[in-house]
């Protein structure tokens, strides 16, 4: 479920969505409740390859 949530994360910043918006999509698509610091956290966490917008 976290690769999951992680490409979700991933999609979403590239298409330039904030932060808040990706956390509602989340909570809404798989009812999962994250906060906005843990989801910046996973963004830290990603590989710098995973980040680059093409």
């Amino acid at each position: 479920m976290n690769c999951i949530i992680d490409k979700s994360i991933l999609y979403h910043l590239k298409k330039g969505k904030k932060a808040e918006v990706i956390r509602r999509y989340i909570k809404m698509k798989y009812r999962v409740n994250i906060e906005l610091s843990a989801l910046k956290e996973r963004v830290k966490n990603l590989q710098p390859s995973q980040l680059e917008l093409t």
